[in-house]
C-alpha cells in the first residue's frame, strides 16, 4: 500500500470519467440496506487515503476501535468489509461459511492464476472444491507431510553446519536470509523434486508473483477504467511473471515425463509427480490439465516458502529481545534431548514449552495479518448489517491477536499464557486465526510447522545466541512490512555459539 503515492492518487482524483459511474454503482448496492459504518469515502479515491502512512492492518485497527468491529471501506471501486473482533469473524467464518466461501478475482489475480485454476484464488464451485480435496488428500495430508521428513531433516542439518562453520569464524549470521534459504530448499525438494534446476532462478521469478498478487495496483483499484489499464504497467508484469514460471515448469514437466518413460524415474515422492499421475488419470468430469497441475505447483511452493522463513525470524527475534524464555526454551530442548547424538521429529511432540513459543509468536506475528480476502457470494446479514453480493470481506487476524478484551498483556510476548489452555490455531478458536478457519483455511498449516518446528529446535539445541556487540534486546527493530505474508523489515543478525558435543539431525529415517 504504501507504494500508492499520495501524488498517484491525487492525480486519479482527475479522472472525471469514473466519478458518475462509481458513485452509480454506490448508490444502487447500498440502496435500502443498512451498511457497517466507515469513514467518508472521497470521490474515486473512496478511503484508500485512510491507509497511507501506516501498514493497513495497524491503519483497519485504528479505524475499527473508531467505527466498530464490522467496518467499511472504499478502496477505488470495490466495496470492503473488515471484521475485527471474535464476533464478527465467527458470523462470516462459520455461521454463514458457504456464502463466504468465494474469493474476488481482481485482474491480476486473474492472471496469475490463469483464470482461477489453482487452489488460493480459485471462485467456490466444482472446480475448487475438486482441487481441494487433491491438496487435502493427496498432497499435503498428515501421512504426506510426515513422508518428507528425511528430506527436512537433511536440510535442517545443512543449515546447523552451515551456522556452524560461521559460528568457529564468529561471524554474524544472517538469518532471514538463513531461513529463507532453508524453507526454500526444502519446499522445492519437496514439490519438485531434489534434480531441479536453477531452482534460486525459479523462486526469484515466484516471489515477483507474489508481490504482485499482494499488491495494491491502479488496474486492480480501478479494473474498469481503460485509464488505469493504459499507465498501469501491473497487468504486463503479470503476464511476463507468469509466462517466465510455465515455461520453467514445463521444461521440469518434460524432464521427468522423459525419464519416467525410459524407466529412470518410476519411484518418485514429490509433489509435482503426484500432480502429473492425476492428470494422466482424469476423467474429464472436472477438467484437469496440464495448466492446473502448474498453478497448483505455483500455489504450493509459493506457499509453501512464502510465511515459513518470516514467522522463523519472527520467534528467533522474540526469543533474542527475551532472555528468560529463551533459557527456558533452550533448557526444555536440552534437558529433552541431553545424551543424544542425533534429533529426531519424533522427538518433538515432547517439547511443550516449545510449543507455547509458537503459539505466542504466531499470535503477535500471524503469517497472514489480513487473512485471504473471501467474496460475498449472495446478500445477508452480519452482527446487524446488511453484507451486498459482490463485497470483498477482510478478517484483521492481526487486530484479533492483540485485542485486550480477549488477551491480557496482549503486547507482550508471554508464552505461558497458553498454559492449561485449549486455545490453539487449527481454526476452533476465532481469538487465534493466523492460518484462517473451516475449508478456506491454509492447506499447508502441517507442512509449514514442520519446518517451523524442526529448525527451531535444531537451533536452540545447538547454539547459544548473542546480539551484536553494542546492541541491547530492547533495540532489535521489530517493524513490520505487510505483504502476501508479515515480514520483519530489518533482517535479524545474530552471532552463534556452538555448544559440544555436536548433534546433528537424524536422517536415517
Amino acid at each position: 500500500m504504501d507504494s500508492l503515492l499520495p501524488s498517484t492518487l491525487i492525480f486519479i482524483c482527475v479522472i472525471v470519467p469514473l466519478i458518475s459511474n462509481l458513485v452509480l454503482k454506490h448508490r444502487i448496492a447500498s440502496k435500502n440496506l443498512r451498511l457497517p459504518p466507515g469513514p467518508r469515502p472521497l470521490p474515486i479515491v473512496g478511503n484508500l487515503h485512510c491507509l497511507i502512512g501506516s501498514l493497513p492492518h495497524h491503519a483497519i485497527r485504528g479505524l475499527s476501535q473508531q467505527y466498530g468491529p464490522l467496518l467499511l471501506l472504499q478502496l477505488g471501486e470495490s466495496q470492503t468489509i473488515i471484521a475485527s473482533s471474535i464476533e464478527a469473524s465467527t458470523e462470516i467464518l462459520k455461521t454463514h461459511e458457504i456464502n463466504f466461501l468465494s474469493r474476488p478475482v481482481s485482474p491480476t489475480i486473474s492472471i496469475l492464476g490463469a483464470g482461477g485454476k489453482g487452489i488460493a484464488f480459485s471462485s467456490y464451485g466444482e472446480y475448487w472444491r475438486y482441487v481441494r480435496k487433491i491438496c487435502v488428500v493427496e498432497l499435503l495430508s498428515n501421512k504426506r507431510v510426515l513422508s518428507f521428513r528425511s528430506i527436512r531433516e537433511e536440510e535442517v542439518n545443512k543449515l546447523v553446519q552451515n551456522i556452524s562453520s560461521s559460528a568457529s569464524c564468529n561471524q554474524l549470521i544472517n538469518l532471514k536470509e538463513a531461513f529463507t534459504m532453508l524453507v526454500n530448499d526444502i519446499t522445492v525438494r519437496t514439490v519438485i523434486g531434489s534434480k531441479c534446476k536453477d531452482p534460486h532462478v525459479f523462486l526469484k521469478e515466484l516471489d515477483k508473483m507474489v508481490e504482485l498478487a499482494a499488491g495494491f495496483s491502479l488496474v486492480d483499484l480501478y479494473p474498469s477504467s481503460r485509464l488505469a489499464r493504459l499507465i498501469s504497467r501491473g497487468l504486463d508484469d503479470a503476464k511476463k511473471c507468469h509466462e517466465t514460471v510455465s515455461r520453467f515448469l514445463d521444461g521440469i514437466i518434460e524432464e521427468k515425463r522423459e525419464k519416467k518413460d525410459t524407466g529412470g524415474d518410476v519411484i518418485s515422492e514429490d509433489l509435482l509427480s503426484v500432480l502429473l499421475r492425476i492428470e494422466e488419470e482424469d476423467t474429464g468430469q472436472i477438467p484437469f490439465d496440464i495448466n492446473s497441475v502448474k498453478i497448483l505447483i505455483m500455489d504450493m511452493i509459493g506457499g509453501g516458502s512464502e510465511p515459513s522463513p518470516s514467522t522463523l525470524e519472527w520467534a528467533m527475534s522474540e526469543l533474542i529481545r527475551n532472555h528468560r524464555v529463551m533459557r527456558k526454551a533452550q533448557s526444555e530442548v536440552r534437558e529433552l534431548l541431553r545424551g543424544c547424538t542425533k534429533i529426531s521429529e519424533s522427538d518433538l511432540v515432547k517439547l511443550k514449552y516449545m510449543h507455547l513459543v509458537i503459539k505466542e509468536t504466531l499470535r503477535l506475528h500471524p503469517p497472514f495479518p489480513l487473512l485471504v480476502p473471501r467474496q460475498c457470494r449472495e446478500t445477508c446479514c452480519i452482527l446487524d448489517y446488511d453484507i451486498p453480493k459482490g463485497t470483498t470481506v477482510l478478517v484483521n487476524a492481526w487486530a484479533i491477536g492483540r485485542d485486550p478484551n480477549y488477551w491480557e498483556d496482549p503486547e507482550e510476548f508471554k508464552p505461558e499464557r497458553f498454559t492449561n489452555s485449549s486455545v490453539d490455531f487449527k481454526g476452533s478458536d476465532f481469538q487465534f486465526l493466523p492460518f484462517g478457519y473451516g475449508r478456506r483455511m491454509c492447506p499447508g498449516m502441517s507442512f509449514g510447522l514442520a519446518n517451523l518446528e524442526l529448525a527451531l529446535v535444531a537451533l536452540l539445541y545447538h547454539f547459544d545466541w548473542k546480539l551484536p556487540s553494542n546492541v541491547e534486546p530492547e533495540d532489535v527493530d521489530m517493524t513490520e512490512v505487510f505483504g502476501i505474508s508479515l515480514r520483519k523489515k530489518t533482517p535479524l543478525c545474530l552471532h552463534a555459539v556452538r555448544r559440544e558435543p555436536d548433534a546433528f539431525i537424524d536422517c536415517s529415517g
